[in-house]
């Protein structure tokens, strides 16, 4: 996979991640609401790993599975009485970090198109 490929998926998992956070956040006043979760470091760590085309001849052969979609799941342990798992201040130093680390990969994948641009103008403007 190319690094422009590789952050894009990294892009596209800290937004879905902001969107969960926010939906979070939104929810967190809602009697009997469980918090979810983003987790697409393994979505990235699959995409890192060079994948081995193997000829399947029997539908009887092992596949191996890639993950395409980023896994979301529930946080099942409440923290108010009402059931809400939704822990304000966790959520808020959630949505801090994942700015800062969109911020981080939107700037290196501008400064990949830069490189290529001026590769492709060969350091001419």
């Amino acid at each position: 996979m190319s690094i422009t490929g590789l952050m894009h998926r990294a892009l596209t998992g800290a937004w879905l991640r902001h969107e969960v956070l926010a939906n979070n956040i939104a929810n967190s006043d809602t009697p009997g609401y469980k918090a979810a979760r983003v987790n697409f470091e393994d979505y990235l760590y699959d995409a890192l790993r060079p994948r081995l085309r193997l000829t399947v001849t029997s539908p009887l052969h092992m596949r191996e599975k890639y993950r395409d979609t980023i896994a979301v799941s529930l946080d099942t342990t409440s923290v108010t009485p009402d059931g809400n798992s939704v822990d304000i201040d966790r959520e808020m130093a959630e949505v801090s970090a994942n700015a800062y680390y969109y911020t981080a990969v939107s700037r290196q994948l501008t400064a990949e198109f830069s490189l290529l641009r001026r590769a492709i103008t060969e350091g001419r403007r």
